[in-house]
């Protein structure tokens, strides 16, 4: 009870962090921009080519069920076969609990609860996640290749030397993750042993206090991982299938910006002369996302926002629109995803808890 407490207790101060985040950012856009305002902001919205809005929303809906899809696909491989409802529950509840937590470490345990209720045993949940978060890695870092031989100048061009830090910090951190996968897979004993040394070294520097706990985190972690990758290695199918839709994912997710920009282009005369090529939108999009992954805060809500319009004065340099461009697009892939997750999230936990006052129920009837 005292750890069910705990936990409730947790989320709750995560999202009175977050919240905090959110009013000092939307002070600072409201406060820091002349001319720009609520109004303004809701007639930028209500310009948007209705067709390109409403894709824009269709792409949060498929960003989440891809990330769903590719759970189910790793879970048939182990031979439980969910529902895409099911699945797509826990890919919210993912999406949901990784926004409102620092670095995004609540997502992977909020998922494995719900698939554990769902009679998914937990080593095999963990290898699904597993795997999963490391196809993602994967995802991300094909597309920054992509993106860098396609628009290496748009980078290069980039102004600000911090968001270009940002950008690379970002990707050198998902960088050494996916070579930390590799590593184990090759020999699990020598990253426990480049751990080791490194925790010893913060451990004499008083950085780490606690070392022996630090150790024991990084030894199970590095455990369950290998054992992930021996459950699922010979299932090949299933892994070109989970690497194509967390692609797939990250794809939808670059395209709700692009659909909010291309959209606004057709009905606000200070964007409709604007000629940019798709490619290029899609590109300084990846750049936002990627310099995210720099900030260790809930939803890297206040350096994406300034990231974005950064990025973005490249190609907007009307400071209204470029912040109406930003909050709307942003309001699509982080608020309303994070709210239309945590919805979903909510539904699925109030299936499961009837699902289980109906089970112990009819086991007290048998008794």
């Amino acid at each position: 009870m005292q750890k069910k407490a705990g936990r409730i207790r947790k989320n709750i101060i995560n999202i009175c962090v977050l919240a905090a985040l959110i009013g000092v950012t939307f002070f600072v856009i409201f406060n820091n921009n002349d001319g720009f305002g609520v109004n303004s902001l809701v007639n930028f919205v209500s310009d948007i080519h209705l067709p390109f809005l409403i894709g824009a929303f269709v792409c949060m809906i498929m960003n989440i069920g891809f990330k769903g899809i590719s759970i189910g696909v790793l879970s048939r491989a182990l031979g439980y076969r969910r529902s895409l409802p099911r699945n797509y529950a826990y890919a919210s509840a993912d999406i949901y609990f990784s926004a409102i937590t620092p670095s995004a470490t609540g997502g992977q345990p909020a998922s494995a609860y719900y698939m554990v209720k769902d009679d998914i045993p937990i080593s095999h949940t963990t290898a699904i996640l597993s795997v999963n978060l490391f196809m993602y890695t994967a995802s991300l870092i094909a597309l920054a290749v992509i993106t860098f031989i396609l628009r290496p100048s748009l980078f290069i061009n980039l102004e600000s030397w911090v968001v270009k830090a940002c950008i690379i910090i970002g990707l050198l951190v998902q960088l050494l993750l996916l070579t930390i996968y590799f590593l184990i897979m090759i020999s699990e004993k020598a990253v426990i042993r480049i751990a080791t040394w490194l925790v010893n070294i913060l451990a004499f520097l008083h950085i780490v206090k606690h070392k022996r706990e630090y150790l024991g985190r990084i030894n199970a972690s590095v455990t369950r991982f290998k054992k992930s990758v021996i459950l699922l290695r010979n299932k090949r199918k299933a892994l070109l299938a989970s690497f194509l839709l967390n692609f797939a994912e990250r794809i939808t997710y670059i395209s709700i910006g692009v659909l909010v920009f291309y959209g606004a282009m057709y009905n606000i005369p200070e964007l409709a002369g604007t000629k940019v090529d798709v490619l290029d939108v899609y590109a300084l999009e990846a750049f936002c996302w990627f310099g995210a992954y720099c900030v260790p805060l809930p939803g890297a809500v206040g350096a994406s926002e300034a990231i974005f319009n950064s990025v973005f004065a490249m190609i907007i340099s009307n400071n209204v629109l470029l912040s109406s461009t930003m909050i709307t697009t942003r309001g699509i892939n982080f608020y309303v995803m994070m709210i239309f997750a945590g919805v979903i999230t909510l539904l699925h936990h109030i299936r499961v808890k009837i699902a289980a006052h109906k089970q112990k129920a009819q086991s007290d009837q048998t008794e």
